[in-house]
């Protein structure tokens, strides 16, 4: 796999997350990006409405841009650039847990055309790949809502409400599952993806994300 992907960039030259500095194939990020933002890296613990969350960093800074650089940019390659530092945050914050399935934050049909990807899916099948954990579509987003950022902590709150729908409720009864997305702000999101996710009566369901913004809101509850 590895390989692979130095091939790759032989042809499509990669850079580093953070900076956008051209990398040697296989590095993380520069060698100055790395250094920064290892030295501040701790898996932050959080919580979406009830549901234990762990992030591996604090959304800003250089974060922030990578982040941002997934989601509107198309910079794919950035999640197998970090995925092996989120795969072993997610391992040392749920221990001897054993997932059975990975799944993610869905988007709304239309927005996901608009954009030609889900990165949370593709973050949520980088991981599974990794991980060596099975991937599955448990969640449809059925109703277009209002994007989370540009709503007061308020309106966050009810914004999602019934957006989500339950895909195979067979398939997810009595499993453990993690749900991936990239960022965790209000919570509220998550929180209304694992309610749905309830309903099909899962033994266990556990969140994670790259990044955290919830201290954005200091009224938010942390568990």
């Amino acid at each position: 796999m590895e390989y692979l992907r130095y091939l790759g960039a032989l042809i499509y030259p990669e850079y580093c997350p953070y900076c956008s500095r051209m990398i040697e194939p296989l590095q993380i990020a520069c060698a100055g990006c790395c250094n920064e933002v290892r030295r501040k890296h701790l898996a932050i613990s959080g919580g979406a409405r009830g549901f234990r969350c762990v992030s591996s960093f604090v959304y800003g800074g250089k974060v922030r841009r990578m982040v941002l650089r997934i989601k509107y940019r198309e910079c794919i390659q950035h999640l197998r650039q970090i995925i092996g530092i989120f795969a072993d945050d997610i391992n040392k914050a749920y221990g001897e847990t054993a997932f059975d399935l990975i799944t993610c934050v869905p988007m709304y049909g239309s927005d996901e055309n608009k954009r030609e990807y889900n990165q949370s899916k593709l973050l949520a099948k980088e991981l599974s790949n990794h991980l060596g954990i099975p991937y599955l579509d448990a969640l449809k987003k059925v109703k277009k809502t209002k994007k989370q950022h540009t709503l007061t902590y308020k309106e966050r709150k009810t914004n999602l409400n019934g957006a989500f729908e339950l895909i195979g409720k067979e398939l997810i009864k009595d499993k453990n599952i993690l749900i991936v997305d990239d960022i965790i702000t209000s919570g509220n999101t998550l929180g209304e993806c694992c309610k749905t996710l309830s309903k099909g009566k899962p033994k266990m369901i556990c969140c994670a994300t790259v990044a955290s913004a919830q201290g954005k809101y200091p009224e938010r509850t942390i568990i």
